[in-house]
């Protein structure tokens, strides 16, 4: 079986919560129905929950917010779709400037991961509700623009992020040993007893749990099954 690691984007490769907070921002800008006055703080907290940018609507709307712990509970309606729309609008407005993904610095794994992405790309795919050109403009900047990207368009397409790995056949019995990396338990759930390795990073937006991994450990287990894995990964 070929090994194949699957990482998320936001959380797990960059900090990229100002700039999700600077899009967002923009959107409700000057608009009477959104809320003006968001801090940095309070996003942070409420990113924690988020996993589609229409949720951000049940932050900033004055009349349909949300306390994080009931973002699970709702269903989008066309007020949040409209501000999902208008989320990726703003950010198209700010990928003009092509220095945009400083905003977002690499966190260590990422540095860590990179001369192995490079190395390897064939090894490696890119699962995250992010929008596909953000994330390839960004691994761009950084020289590593060179593996699979699958993002918020896949996601919306097929329902899930366990879904793309589905469609991809990432899941197939025989086929992959699969080693995921997201720092959201939300996302790993329904990986659990599907592929050989789940694993929760303990840096990014979730909480940390017993069972967390710091980054110096996964990339630990990325070496070793590489080196396992013998020449044809290389």
């Amino acid at each position: 079986m070929e090994t194949l690691f699957v990482l998320d984007f936001d959380g797990v490769l960059f900090n990229s919560a100002f700039e999700a907070f600077s899009v967002a921002n923009k959107t409700a800008e000057g608009r009477a129905q959104f809320r003006q006055g968001v801090s940095y703080d309070e996003f942070l907290i409420f990113r924690g929950a988020v996993t589609d940018a229409w949720q951000y609507n049940r932050l900033y709307s004055r009349e349909s917010a949300v306390h994080p712990d009931a973002l699970g509970e709702v269903q989008p309606d066309e007020a949040d779709w409209a501000f999902a729309r208008d989320f990726f609008k703003a950010r198209e407005i700010i990928m003009e400037d092509p220095e945009w993904p400083k905003v977002m610095p690499p966190y260590d794994f990422f540095l860590l991961l990179q001369p192995l992405l490079l190395e390897h790309p064939d090894r490696f795919a890119i699962l995250s509700t992010r929008n596909v050109r953000s994330i390839r403009e960004t691994l761009a900047f950084h020289g590593a623009d060179v593996v699979p990207v699958f993002g918020q368009e896949d996601i919306r397409r097929l329902g899930s992020k366990f879904a793309v790995a589905l469609d991809q056949h990432w899941l197939d019995r025989g086929k992959f040993i699969v080693v995921y990396v997201d720092d959201m338990s939300i996302h790993l759930e329904p990986f659990e007893g599907q592929i050989h390795l789940p694993l929760h990073a303990d840096w990014g937006y979730d909480a940390p749990t017993p069972g967390s991994l710091s980054a110096h450990q996964i990339i630990t287990i990325i070496k070793s099954l590489l080196s396992i894995a013998g020449p044809e990964s290389r």
